[in-house]
């Protein structure tokens, strides 16, 4: 039997707050259990976040671009280099073929 879930609107808000407000990201940096607190995110969803991030986003099944951003504003993305030189190199594309 499939157990229903509660989406996290709480922390949902609070991500869409990161988005908006430089002042949100950098409280949840310095302080974020009182960000936390303020957003009403639920006591046992803190301290998976507090535990593990990544994993507590996944398990609370946020979605992705949600987690990107939140991973993003709490500087806990890894993310490889990457360049379009390459594809520049290659000349125009704008008529929007491959070859």
């Amino acid at each position: 039997m499939h157990e229903e879930r509660r989406p996290p609107v709480e922390l949902h808000r609070l991500i869409f707050a990161l988005v908006h407000s430089p002042e949100t990201v950098r409280r949840l940096r310095e302080e974020p259990d009182a960000v936390y607190e303020q957003f009403g995110v639920p006591l046992e969803q803190r301290l998976q976040l507090k535990e593990d991030p990544r994993k507590a986003l996944r398990d609370l099944h946020v979605h992705p671009n949600l987690q990107f951003k939140f991973l993003g504003a709490c500087h806990l993305l890894k993310l490889a280099p990457a360049s379009i030189q390459s594809f520049l190199e290659k000349g125009d594309r704008s008529d929007g073929t491959d070859s």
